[in-house]
């Protein structure tokens, strides 16, 4: 009695049907190849910037450092600078006279005289006022001048560490120069600094409640 060839018929059409698929899969590879190096010729790779270098003799591109405002709860330092002067707002001559006056239920407006130094408080309701200085001309120290020993910026430096104060700045266009190298030199320190354009006129002042606020952040 002849024996079953059904076993040896079912390993022939199942290695055909391997070599079917194979075959199917290796032209669908070698189509998509083709395709693919007709796109790229047709579509050639803009070159990246890390391949990009400048020319010979020209300088590197230059970084900008962009800061972000960010929350703290650290007590501010306020300076102007202006016509290329740092000024330091000292504050402790206006507090005192501030103290020393007789509470009441409205505060009358407040004029007090500092170094270099005009601060006129004046209250818009109850819960609201305002700080308003008025830097004197020729006040504050070149930046020669404040790299001095026993100049008015170190004192400040000494007086007010970074652990507990940020720097806050307020900077006319013709000292714009001058503060990125005072920040500069802040940040190699860890010191906070915030800062705030103004015009040479204008006078700089920090109000609380609506239409301002007494917390401003640094960068």
């Amino acid at each position: 009695m002849p024996r079953p060839r059904s076993s040896n018929r079912g390993y022939a059409l199942g290695l055909d049907s391997l070599v079917d698929i194979v075959s199917n899969n290796v032209g669908i590879l070698v189509i998509l190849a083709v395709f693919m190096a007709l796109f790229a010729i047709m579509n050639p790779a803009k070159p990246t910037e890390q391949a990009r270098r400048p020319p010979l003799g020209e300088p590197p591109p230059e970084r900008i450092e962009v800061p972000w405002s960010h929350a703290t709860n650290k007590n501010m330092v306020l300076f102007s600078l202006r016509r290329n002067r740092l000024q330091h707002f000292d504050m402790r001559a206006f507090f005192r006279d501030l103290g020393a006056r007789e509470p009441g239920q409205r505060p009358a407006p407040v004029t007090v005289e500092a170094k270099g130094l005009t601060v006129r408080f004046f209250p818009v309701t109850n819960q609201v006022y305002c700080l308003e200085f008025s830097p004197h001309a020729g006040a504050g120290e070149t930046w020669l001048e404040a790299q001095r020993p026993g100049s008015d910026w170190r004192e400040t430096l000494g007086a007010y560490p970074r652990e507990g104060f940020i720097y806050y700045f307020w900077v006319t266009g013709d000292s714009f120069e001058l503060f990125r190298e005072v920040r500069r030199r802040l940040w190699q320190d860890q010191v906070e600094v915030g800062w705030k354009p103004v015009t040479p006129d204008s006078k700089p002042e920090i109000c609380n409640g609506f239409e301002g606020s007494t917390t401003f952040q640094p960068q």
